[in-house]
């Protein structure tokens, strides 16, 4: 059976600590990170928050890159664009430090955004050389433009540091789904959740309408990747923290039996065929 995730933060405004004791105690392998310090009335500095989660026992998937301002990435301006670019250069190194290799990045941050362009193409060009020195990949998400991530995959054919981050909820808001059939074969992360097709309401799976066992699971067989959940709670609807945490759990195993089902669909349809051909 594959591990299962989520992201550190879900919603609710607790201790990081007891985030994560109650993670381990709702049954999951292990957590998703937002590189960044956590503020607030609990501070942690990044580098204890990776301590503490294995000291719960808990496994660091990925990293998500703490950046703003995404859309300097492809800014015609160098020095915007490398004020963009260093923070990741020094998260890869970080990361390296740690032991870590899997960082996701997005490439936009908004849809109103032009043509992906030539200084796109110019920022992967500055990220590949610290990728490959500190052998991280970088994995692509998929957020409202579905030609930027083709434009940076069609530009780089076949370079190892180039992943891919499937999110759901993206999909679903943009008809993207076809990009995880395209994609599945450089698939690096997963970012499940659900909504409504209005919003990015990182619903738990089943609470929206994106229909998994059509339109994702079918693609992530052939796949070893931890199935992780990016949510945040309506607390209106989940006021208890551990009950959503219960509910978030067993929603994730709900959707590793679509894809056994479907496995056992395969592997009976493959015995058919051999039988007929014989």
């Amino acid at each position: 059976m594959k591990k299962t995730g989520i992201f550190a933060w879900y919603g609710y405004f607790t201790d990081y600590r007891k985030r994560l004791e109650r993670i381990k105690d709702a049954g999951f392998d292990g957590i998703m990170l937002w590189w960044e310090d956590e503020a607030g009335e609990w501070p942690i500095p990044r580098r204890e928050m990776v301590r503490a989660a294995l000291g719960c026992d808990l496994t660091i998937f990925n990293f998500h890159m703490a950046a703003v301002n995404d859309n300097d990435i492809w800014n015609s301006s160098l020095s915007i664009r490398e004020g963009y670019l260093k923070p990741i250069r020094k998260t890869m190194e970080e990361m390296a430090d740690l032991g870590y290799t899997n960082l996701v990045m997005h490439l936009c941050e908004r849809g109103d955004v032009p043509d992906p362009n030539a200084d796109l193409l110019r920022s992967i060009e500055y990220l590949l050389p610290y990728a490959e020195d500190n052998r991280i990949t970088l994995s692509l998400e998929n957020t409202w433009r579905a030609d930027y991530l083709e434009y940076v995959y069609n530009a780089f054919p076949g370079v190892k540091e180039l992943g891919f981050c499937f999110d759901t909820s993206h999909a679903n808001l943009k008809d993207q789904f076809y990009l995880l059939q395209k994609y599945q074969h450089l698939l690096t992360a997963l970012h499940l959740s659900d909504n409504d097709g209005t919003a990015d309401q990182h619903r738990p799976p089943f609470d929206g309408n994106i229909d998994f066992s059509q339109k994702v699971t079918p693609y992530l067989t052939g796949s070893n990747l931890p199935y992780t959940l990016e949510l945040i709670a309506d607390q209106s609807r989940y006021p208890d923290e551990r009950t959503f945490l219960k509910t978030a759990r067993e929603r994730v195993m709900r959707l590793l039996e679509l894809e056994e089902k479907r496995k056992q669909e395969e592997k009976k349809n493959d015995q058919m065929f051999l039988r007929f051909k014989d």
